[in-house]
């Protein structure tokens, strides 16, 4: 006959937390949040928008052209912008134009031009020109919805 020592009859019983797919949830929530995050289009040139009534939040463009005001830019009126690109001169602004509506092979392109209030409207209508001159002809202005305090 066999005596088993009391040491060896007792198995131990040990826990264990399965930490996959607490990891695998983790991953996937990280992967979301990141990718959500790059939709999020927001401007980071900043400019103060002319006030307007009857402005809508909603602006549909498939372009825009970012008017600043103050030194630098094609005739040291401010920098120009498309979409966050800087342009350096007139020309470099119409063969951008150009490029985008080759491109984006749209007859029917909308540009948005987001200008600051404090500039003449001089460039503003140069910019339409150039627009006009490669086929653009659906302009949007952007603007702001005058505030209640006003």
């Amino acid at each position: 006959m066999k005596f088993r020592s009391p040491d060896k009859e007792r198995k131990k019983v040990r826990a264990s937390v399965d930490l996959t797919p607490l990891i695998d949830v983790v991953f996937q929530l990280l992967i979301f949040f990141m990718l959500s995050a790059t939709f999020v289009v927001q401007s980071s040139i900043q400019i103060e928008m002319p006030q307007a009534e009857g402005t809508s939040t909603y602006e549909q463009k498939d372009l825009s052209v970012t008017l600043t005001y103050g030194e630098g830019g094609p005739d040291n009126g401010g920098r120009i912008f498309v979409e966050d690109d800087e342009m350096a001169n007139w020309d470099e602004l119409a063969q951008r134009l150009s490029s985008e509506i080759e491109w984006r092979g749209q007859e029917d392109m909308r540009l948005l031009i987001r200008a600051d209030g404090r500039i003449p409207v001089a460039r503003n209508v140069r910019v339409m020109g150039i627009a006009r001159s490669l086929g653009i002809s659906r302009f949007g202005l952007g603007a702001q919805q005058i505030s209640e305090q006003d």
